[in-house]
């Protein structure tokens, strides 16, 4: 598959991602939401995570393919209460 540090980048690059989505979704349910082009962009960093995720964890190890999978359900879940919220 992909060496250790760019499996180690690229889980970094989808934490970073989730904190975005979350903060936007925090932000949302405020009484004063956020702003909802931040939430759309929010949304729509975690479809291009959850897709480039998919086409790693077919060419992972397993090893690999289970911290892989652990991030791509984080990923889902929040996309699942973003979806919820609007």
């Amino acid at each position: 598959m992909t060496e250790r540090t760019q499996l180690k980048e690229f889980l970094q690059k989808a934490e970073e991602t989730l904190e975005v989505a979350q903060k936007a979704l925090d932000d949302a349910h405020r009484v004063q939401p956020g702003d909802p082009s931040e939430y759309s962009h929010a949304q729509l960093q975690l479809e291009e995570i959850s897709d480039e995720l998919d086409a790693l964890i077919h060419a992972a190890t397993p090893e690999q393919r289970y911290e892989l999978t652990r991030t791509q359900q984080q990923i889902r879940q929040l996309q699942n209460h973003m979806i919820l919220k609007q």
